[in-house]
């Protein structure tokens, strides 16, 4: 299953590769799509997954697992912020920090953790991305960005549409408020509710972008780097080896060391966090970077050899996690 999706992966990226050479992507154009990913693709897709997925049954029983997303963005904002100094050049270290934060929660752990789990492992990934969301666009958005000419204000990081859409839809959830059956396509529609189906299942289109614009816009920035020289330098194997290794090994053992304190948690959403602590890159660091000024040669780098590591050290992960029992 690993393979198969990074196969589709390399490949998606392959053309974006391929455009940008052939000159249908330029870096202009790679960049406003990098722009229009994280302002409208990417709320879309917060807001539609959140609106189908959840209810108010399911967090307050699983309350703990957005904290569990949480837990993995800062895992890795620890361990790179322990790297950084040692490894990277100080203009590079924001980058490195947010790269070693972001794994890739979403397009390579869902149908890893269906094929794993089934239901409660989707689910699990989703109720993640609540907490993972949280982060990114507060603390790892403003660690990024912060030392940039144009810092984006604390107000302005906390209205962006990625927040905004994440907030908007989990408040609807916990108001109980009568969306889901136009949200998932439930009874008869008419009126009103015809309308909002459809104007629900238009959202869902522009969300379903997210993953594939995102790819074509990493092989875009993966050409334009390699005209500029790609290599492993020291920053990036620093990246690799925090995010593919030390990040899962603090996630492992802060929830070892929670499991112990006491704190009762359902197996599947331990290993599926455990799981995605050690991810590659997410696919659209390359595009984060370019917005907020981080080193995007570095991401889009760091991006591709992280996902070809990752063939490797992913499923080890996961055979170490079913060994040690979590």
């Amino acid at each position: 299953m690993i393979l198969q999706v990074s196969a589709q992966m390399f490949l998606v990226i392959l053309v974006g590769w391929l455009a940008r050479r052939r000159g249908y992507l330029s870096a202009e154009s790679t960049s406003a799509l990098g722009r229009f990913i994280i302002d409208v693709t990417f709320p879309a897709l917060i807001f539609t997954q959140v609106l189908k997925t959840m209810d108010q049954a399911v967090l307050r029983q699983q309350w703990y697992v957005p904290l569990l997303g949480a837990g993995f963005i800062l895992a890795g904002q620890l361990v790179g912020s322990a790297l950084a100094p040692f490894v990277a050049p100080k203009l590079q270290r924001p980058t490195f920090i947010f790269l070693v934060a972001l794994s890739n929660w979403t397009f390579l752990p869902l149908p890893i953790a269906q094929a794993l789990f089934g239901e409660p492992g989707t689910q699990a990934v989703l109720l993640m991305n609540i907490g993972a969301q949280a982060l990114l666009w507060t603390l790892c958005v403003w660690r990024l960005a912060r030392n940039t000419a144009d810092t984006p204000s604390t107000l302005k990081l906390l209205m962006n549409p990625g927040l905004v859409a994440t907030a908007a839809s989990v408040l609807l959830v916990l108001a109980n408020a009568p969306v889901a059956p136009w949200a998932r396509g439930v009874g008869e529609a008419t009126g009103a509710t015809l309308l909002l189906r459809n104007g629900f299942s238009a959202l869902e289109m522009v969300a379903s972008l997210t993953v594939p614009l995102s790819m074509l816009v990493t092989g875009g920035q993966l050409a334009g780097a390699a005209e500029r020289g790609l290599r492993l330098t020291r920053p990036i194997l620093g990246v690799l080896a925090g995010r593919l290794l030390l990040t899962p090994l603090v996630m492992v053992l802060a929830l070892a060391v929670a499991q112990r304190a006491g704190l009762h948690m359902a197996p599947i959403p331990v290993h599926v966090a455990a799981l995605i602590a050690g991810m590659p890159a997410a696919v659209s660091c390359g595009a984060f970077c370019d917005r907020y000024g981080g080193d995007v040669d570095m991401a889009t780098q760091v991006v591709f050899a992280s996902t070809v590591a990752g063939l490797l050290t992913v499923p080890v992960l996961d055979g170490i996690l079913r060994w040690v029992g979590m």
